[in-house]
């Protein structure tokens, strides 16, 4: 060794932070499968909706042709839905499990977006109600024109009427409007209404023929007399606290949706900035 050369201690420098280690916060793994399980759930149900609104287009495809307008199909509003439902819930799962900045500030933004004109929609609801009554009426006074027409409008105006124990929209005889029902009709159930609007629980679809042509006091004997109208209105007063329940748990899910989303966008940012210092 070289006289005058001395060992020199080297300060301890210590390793750079691993990104694995750079987590600005543990709960962020809950944070991002909490999110990520959350949107499967609700992509999965996405998939079902639109399997039986493609299922229910494939099987009545030859009766397009003579539908004029397609809002009022449920099997067109299905696929509606559900594409719309799965094109968000895609983009949360695929944002939480790659920790994709991009694609969770989509997916709150779209949860921002729905959950805006949701509460737009309830507002103008309620000071608009004459109008938004109007509306439904002629909404269901168009399905009942299109009544034999499509297999699954059928079923869901049955479905109606019997759950709600009416007939029509505003009373029974709006079924006069219906070629098939009209008193003037060569059909067989002239004057008549659908069996769902008989109160007797067996289906009898002969119990509605000629209810148009009787009295009221007879016509109340053997099917309901009131309009779907009045009677949605009665099932949601008895229901309300029910309605009230559902109608804010999509909310309260859209936004906890929202919050986890951007809370994990923001933590990923932080551990970029960590990662790049």
């Amino acid at each position: 060794m070289p006289v005058g050369r001395r060992n020199r201690v080297r300060p301890f420098v210590p390793e750079p932070e691993s990104r694995s280690d750079s987590y600005p916060k543990k709960s962020m793994f809950f944070v991002k499968y909490i999110l990520f399980f959350m949107n499967v759930l609700f992509w999965f149900s996405s998939c079902v909706l639109l399997a039986i609104g493609i299922y229910a287009i494939i099987n009545k495809q030859n009766l397009y042709g003579k539908i004029s307008n397609l809002t009022t199909d449920p099997a067109v509003l299905l696929v509606v839905a559900g594409g719309v439902m799965f094109f968000i819930t895609c983009g949360g799962c695929l944002g939480a499990l790659r920790e994709n900045i991009c694609l969770l500030k989509f997916y709150a933004a779209m949860l921002g977006l729905m959950l805006l004109i949701e509460i737009t929609v309830a507002v103008l609801g309620y000071v608009y109600q004459a109008e938004v009554k109007s509306q439904v009426d002629d909404a269901f006074r168009f399905m009942i024109l299109r009544y034999r027409d499509d297999p699954d409008l059928q079923m869901l105006i049955d479905s109606v009427q019997k759950e709600l124990k009416c007939c029509g929209s505003k009373n029974y005889k709006d079924w006069n409007d219906n070629i098939y029902f009209n008193c003037s009709s060569p059909s067989v159930e002239k004057c008549g209404v659908p069996f769902s609007c008989c109160i007797s629980d067996q289906i009898n679809i002969q119990c509605g023929f000629n209810m148009q042509a009787a009295t009221l006091a007879e016509a109340a004997e053997k099917i309901y007399t009131r309009g779907c109208l009045k009677g949605a209105e009665d099932w949601l007063k008895s229901n309300l606290i029910t309605m009230a329940a559902v109608a804010t748990s999509l909310p309260v899910i859209q936004v906890i949706g929202f919050y986890l989303s951007r809370r994990l966008a923001g933590d990923i940012q932080e551990i970029v900035k960590n990662y790049r210092n």
